[in-house]
């Protein structure tokens, strides 16, 4: 990867990253209004991030070399770090039960989750213009389009996890730091054969993990038996809207 093509992709991240100050917009959204619609922008984020790692990062692992027959267990080993963290996150949760406002674990597990599908973000893009500047172009420009209600939909998360409303606009935007070091570690990664398509496969299972274990079950919790609506059409949604940016969203 040349310096050029790696500062156009530095500075590519740094454009999709500011798409993320969409988040604000949850400031100015009066409560009980917010409140009826956080479970279908929570159902939307499951179905995107679902999307996200079927249809974006096992299609891009493979496309970076990555054997297929190594595809599903690399996205195991994925799914497995992402459980023995949260044994640790719960674990300092738990120690600090008793204190006021405490933020839920499934809203401390999706910052991770944000930060580790911004870093794969940064990854394809890097690579894409290690290819040329024009594919990391179109690459840039699709994956900025998706991350609109992605972050919408991340900092609603968040707030229905217990932070506050600015906090959760805060988290939302430090996660877009992956972004950058997802592009410069592109430069450290294209040394090594096969190694972009292998980051790529862990942060599919990492991302699975955080939308069906850690988001999924609070969503049916929050919202009762009776209004199971908004998780199934949310969460199509949130599918259905990554396999359409699939078509613009070369591999």
């Amino acid at each position: 990867m040349t310096h050029s093509a790696l500062l156009l992709a530095v500075f590519a991240t740094l454009a999709v990253a500011s798409v993320a100050g969409i988040s604000a917009v949850v400031l100015r959204i009066p409560e009980p209004q917010l409140q009826r619609w956080l479970p279908w922008w929570q159902a939307a984020a499951i179905g995107l991030l679902v999307g996200d790692a079927s249809m974006h990062m096992m299609p891009a692992a493979l496309a970076h070399g990555l054997a297929a027959d190594r595809l599903l267990p690399l996205t195991g080993v994925g799914i497995a770090v992402l459980f023995v963290l949260e044994r640790l996150v719960r674990a300092q949760g738990h120690s600090h039960s008793h204190a006021p406002g405490q933020v839920r674990t499934f809203a401390r597990m999706n910052v991770v989750g944000d930060f580790t599908h911004h870093l794969s973000d940064g990854v394809v893009i890097g690579a894409s213009f290690a290819v040329s500047n024009t594919l990391g172009l179109i690459v840039s420009l699709a994956i900025a389009g998706h991350e609109i209600p992605r972050e919408l939909s991340n900092a609603a998360v968040l707030i229905a996890g217990g932070q506050s409303r600015r906090k959760a606009v805060w988290w939302t935007l430090a996660t877009t730091t992956a972004l950058p070091a997802g592009a410069l570690l592109t430069a450290v990664l294209a040394q090594h054969d096969g190694a972009v398509g292998t980051t790529l496969a862990l942060a599919s299972g990492a991302t699975l993990y955080v939308a069906l274990v850690d988001l999924l079950p609070p969503l049916w919790q929050r919202i009762g038996s009776s209004r199971r609506l908004a998780p199934m059409l949310g969460t199509v949604a949130g599918v259905v809207l990554m396999w359409l940016s699939t078509f613009a969203h070369p591999h």
